[in-house]
């Protein structure tokens, strides 16, 4: 009679547990730290930071010969070099030693040590690579080059203040590459290579751009790819990554490690270059992001290849795509939920804006700067008012425009109920009468404003402020010093650009520079402020608002100022 075989030593099963014995632990800020009361964010994110302690592995890898060749390589799945004794000799000699186990690799600096491995002992299996802060772009070349698993691909070819930008051999990564789903390309040269990198990549997700020079030929992406039929083989694109139930080349789970690669690569030593005229489509990306510098070509169609993109967030050194990115968008990915635009000079005028987020239908979040506010812009945006939950406004300061007209900024309040994270950044002094009317959006929970409210002269404590909030039992936080939640490019130009919404009551230009505590802002006005209070004190969900940089707290559900 035949035993039935214990669960545990079925390589598939054993595999799967793995998977949940826990590697890291969460960090305890020292004793020191606690009594010293440091509030630096770097000090305490660094002592924040997850702990590799491995012990319970371990100990299961001493079990047997099959739970120590199971679990072996889930011990070696990720190399990252930000952690602290990453790059100490021992860490660096099993980086080598296991190399072939190693699924994630991050490297973030220059190591000499590792960067005088020979490529034969640096993995050759990754399904993630990220780097950045690395000057050998030959070498990570090669690195790349001997991973054709690779499904996320973040690489930084140079560096923007110095106007260093590698030069991209898309033609090479097309020949090796077909299986990218996340990419994200930072400081390169790009030609048309690129194009062919995408042709042989539909599986492609997500695609970001960061100060990225070069143009898209605008021959392979013409609109009536939409739909076009698409002959790659993306059959084990979808599947659950960590399903052992068969073994191949595609599992990016230990347990696949060693498995024979038996893909289909046919037409990959094909020159790229010989079918230009071949459409490209990617029928799976729904995330783009470009980040134009100064230099960069025209890049607006891109959005062409996308006919189901969702989130696009363009910004630049100025508006003058504008309009071609708006044909664009129109012709090619009307269904876009997620949209941030925001450059530096802004030329155009608020028609253009309009016409921009006019074509879409059914906005969810919109994240925007825009020369003024006006009745076109308005009539606009009022059309996805019953889908929008997430505004971002940025009005420009500038004499030239015409300020904020109160009377669209009501028509917003009142007609967008869905908001729940609102963001103004406007060019009024006189918009106290935004209380005189109760705002529709009752499921708003975030909110921040600058530019809307009359401030006293000169610069004063902020203590005043606090003192008309406790009446409203609302209380004053220290000047907000959270992490912009933007992405890491958007700084880099002389404007800080966008703030994300999620992000609300991150720090000033000026506090980054001279620190919160150096900086005093302007003290808004009582009366603005009381209005405010009991505009926000019928906002039940609202527990914080951000006004002038500072944090506001409520303390109580009191509906009106303290007696006495």
């Amino acid at each position: 009679m035949n035993q039935r075989p214990n669960p545990l030593e079925i390589p598939e099963i054993l595999a799967r547990v793995g998977l949940y014995i826990p590697l890291w632990m969460k960090s305890i800020p020292n004793a020191h730290l606690r009594r010293s009361g440091t509030t630096s964010t770097t000090t305490t994110l660094r002592s924040l930071r997850p702990i590799f302690d491995p012990q319970d592995l371990l100990a299961c890898i001493l079990v047997n010969r099959t739970w120590h060749d199971i679990l072996l390589p889930i011990l070696w799945f990720t190399f990252d070099d930000t952690y602290s004794r990453s790059t100490s000799p021992v860490a660096i000699a099993n980086l080598a030693r296991h190399h072939a186990h190693f699924r994630i690799l991050e490297l973030s600096r220059s190591c000499p040590t590792i960067l005088s491995l020979p490529l034969k002992q640096l993995p050759h299996n990754l399904i993630h690579l990220d780097l950045s802060g690395l000057d050998n772009n030959e070498w990570t070349k090669e690195l790349v080059l001997q991973n054709p698993r690779l499904q996320s691909l973040h690489w930084q070819g140079g560096d923007f203040h110095r106007d260093d930008y590698g030069t991209l051999d898309g033609l090479a990564l097309s020949k090796k590459l077909s299986r990218l789903q996340e990419l994200h390309l930072e400081c390169w040269r790009i030609d048309k290579g690129f194009m062919a990198l995408l042709r042989r990549n539909p599986s492609l997700r997500t695609v970001s751009l960061d100060f990225v020079t070069g143009d898209i030929d605008e021959l392979n992406t013409h609109p009536a790819a939409i739909g076009a039929s698409v002959t790659h083989d993306t059959r084990a694109l979808d599947k659950d990554p960590y399903d052992t139930g068969e073994i191949d080349e595609q599992s990016t789970h230990p347990a696949g490690i060693g498995a024979s690669v038996t893909h289909d690569t046919h037409g990959l030593d094909k020159d790229p270059y010989d079918d230009n005229d071949e459409e490209v489509l990617l029928p799976n990306m729904t995330s783009l992001t470009v980040c134009k510098d100064v230099g960069s070509g025209a890049l607006e169609a891109l959005v062409r290849l996308c006919p189901k993109l969702e989130e696009l967030s363009w910004m630049g050194s100025h508006d003058g795509d504008l309009r071609s990115l708006t044909t664009n968008i129109q012709q090619s990915c009307p269904s876009i939920s997620a949209l941030t635009y925001s450059t530096v000079e802004v030329m155009e005028d608020e028609s253009a804006y309009a016409g921009l987020i006019g074509g879409l239908t059914g906005l969810v979040e919109l994240q925007i700067r825009i020369p003024s506010l006006g009745h076109l812009f308005t009539d606009a945006l009022l059309k996805h008012a019953s889908t929008l939950e997430v505004l971002d406004l940025r009005i420009q300061r500038d004499r030239k425009t015409q300020p904020t007209q109160r009377a669209d900024l009501r028509r917003i309040l009142e007609g967008c109920h869905q908001i729940t994270a609102l963001s103004i950044e406007g060019s009024s002094s006189k918009a106290s009468d935004l209380f005189t009317f109760n705002w529709a959006c009752l499921r708003l929970h975030r909110l921040f404003l600058s530019g809307l409210h009359p401030l006293t002269r000169g610069h004063a404590l902020e203590s005043d402020n606090a003192a008309v909030a406790a009446m409203y039992g609302w209380a004053t936080l220290s000047r907000t010093g959270g992490e912009d939640s933007t992405s890491s490019t958007a700084g880099r130009y002389d404007d800080p650009g966008m703030e994300s919404v999620s992000g609300m009551g991150t720090e000033s230009g000026l506090e980054q520079q001279y620190g919160a505590e150096q900086f005093m802002a302007p003290k808004v006005s009582t009366s603005f402020l009381r209005g405010l209070l009991l505009q926000v004190q019928n906002l039940t969900l609202m527990q914080s608002f951000v006004l002038n940089g500072v944090e506001y707290t409520r303390t109580s559900d009191h509906l009106g100022p303290y007696s006495g």
